[in-house]
């Protein structure tokens, strides 16, 4: 009797050979100066809510990066005002990042041999919308991206950052986040984070000025991207280093609350504002007043 094949072990040993002569992507936490702040939206685009994120980023000034699915809360393949959407978001002067084509756990993708149709047809599809292919990539669950433990996830994080890599994308965690396709994040968190952190001294930039990269890959005619996409600095800390440092906001719509982390090297600059509890405890109250 023959031994039973691990197809597991085979599909991880297959994408390890087409990947093992690619850089690995460089994964980018947190902005190169201090004092600076990006607003990121995962998750769309969502014809509904995603609007009214642009309308209110237009108010303040503010360009954002979208992390973008074909099949998630929209139907890229199939709605014509998903489409729309997204190609409203770009002329606006926004960055469409890829958060996979099926919002696909990476770790999950390489196990069920899907990594082509949630890394590579997403890339496909963004280029097909707005005529240039993204170099952001944010992957969803932060898998693929953490210094993990598990060597089994350790070698697949580094499998996915080959793979990643390879076709030109930079890994973006949790430098900011939010999600656009939230009612209650559009209309009521997200102006009111934009004027409290404004309140504090910070600057909003786009992310392409937070971590020095271009958010597209360059063509044979755009060098001066190419040079972008290698001046990034990476920022390898721990897990738990992240969730000190990065900059965070999250909304969870289930229970409609938030919080707010900011940068802790901007507290030494002149113009950064210590976060105190009493602080933070303040505005998630505020928000919370107006939910309910």
């Amino acid at each position: 009797m023959f031994p039973r094949i691990n197809l597991k072990f085979l599909t991880l040993t297959a994408l390890l050979a087409n990947s093992v002569v690619a850089d690995k992507a460089k994964i980018y936490r947190n902005c190169l100066k201090p004092g600076q702040f990006v607003l990121t939206f995962d998750d769309g685009p969502n014809p509904e809510t995603t609007p009214i994120a642009l309308d209110v980023l237009k108010k303040y000034n503010i360009k954002g990066t979208f992390f973008i699915n074909a099949h998630n809360w929209s139907d890229l393949e199939n709605d014509p005002s998903a489409v729309e959407t997204v190609k409203k978001t770009y002329a606006a002067g926004h960055d469409i990042g890829s958060h996979t084509y099926n919002h696909k756990d990476l770790f999950e993708a390489i196990e069920e041999g899907s990594m082509k149709e949630n890394v590579d047809d997403m890339t496909d599809k963004i280029e097909e919308i707005i005529g240039v292919k993204p170099a952001y990539f944010r992957p969803p669950c932060g898998n693929g991206a953490y210094v993990e433990r598990d060597p089994h996830k350790k070698e697949m994080s580094e499998m996915i950052q080959e793979y990643l890599g390879e076709r030109g994308y930079n890994i973006i965690i949790f430098i900011t986040l939010m999600h656009d396709v939230y009612p209650s994040t559009v209309n009521i968190v997200l102006p009111t984070v934009i004027e409290y952190v404004q309140s504090l001294g910070y600057n909003f930039v786009p992310l392409s000025e937070c971590i020095g990269v271009s958010p597209y890959q360059s063509t044979s005619n755009d060098e001066g991207n190419q040079n972008n996409l290698n001046n990034g600095e990476i920022n390898n800390n721990s897990n738990e280093n992240n969730k000190n440092n990065s900059t965070i906001i999250s909304n969870n719509a289930n229970n409609n609350s938030s919080t707010i982390s900011i940068n802790k090297e901007a507290e030494n600059t002149s113009n950064a504002i210590t976060l105190h509890s009493s602080i933070i405890l303040s505005i998630a109250i505020a928000i919370l007043s107006l939910l309910f």
